[in-house]
């Protein structure tokens, strides 16, 4: 998997990135609609993500596998989604248009994800309200995966001053929850 990739990226090889398409996409689109429910927004979802894949492929720098880069890929793409276009069911919508796929149905309820997207718009809010630095590397740290040593090295600080970060990211967060009942 990774030699394809390496494909894509260094030599813009197509072939080698519709094989990359091909391999994930479904599994991808299942993975979106854990996060923005409808079928055909998981699909405009991973699509995108493989656009800005092809697109942006001589700026990618994959840390970890080129799957696990993937599902964080499409995970903040559909988060970004539900930021911005905070998609609503319309009265006149077809089933067609908001068909959800039986294995998701079976997995979650409309109760549960609604929990969900709500207790995750909670945390985003705590996250935002983080003071910037201590956001920041919360966020290179959790959303995009880096180790304590590349977020150092990226924002050119020691890496205490991470640990120091982090730890703070992360007690603010676990007292602002349990202040609104979110964890125990």
């Amino acid at each position: 998997m990774e030699l394809l990739l390496t494909d894509v990226v260094r030599n813009g090889n197509y072939k080698s990135y519709c094989e990359l398409f091909r391999r994930y996409y479904n599994a991808m689109c299942v993975y979106a609609m854990r996060v923005v429910t409808y079928r055909e927004i998981a699909e405009e979802v991973v699509s995108d993500v493989y656009m800005k894949l092809w697109k942006n492929r001589e700026q990618i720098t994959v840390h970890t596998s080129f799957e696990a880069y993937l599902y964080r890929s499409v995970r903040n793409q559909a988060l970004d989604y539900l930021k911005l276009k905070s998609y609503r069911p319309q009265k006149n919508d077809t089933l067609d248009v908001i068909d959800k796929s039986n294995s998701y149905a079976d997995w979650h309820t409309p109760f549960e994800e609604l929990a969900f997207n709500e207790l995750y718009l909670e945390i985003e809010s705590f996250v935002s309200a983080l003071p910037k630095q201590c956001q920041l590397i919360f966020r290179l740290n959790r959303e995009n995966g880096l180790r304590y040593r590349e977020i150092a090295d990226e924002l050119q600080i020691s890496i205490k001053t991470v640990e120091t970060q982090m730890g703070r990211a992360l007690k603010l967060l676990r007292k602002r929850l349990s202040e609104h009942r979110l964890v125990a």
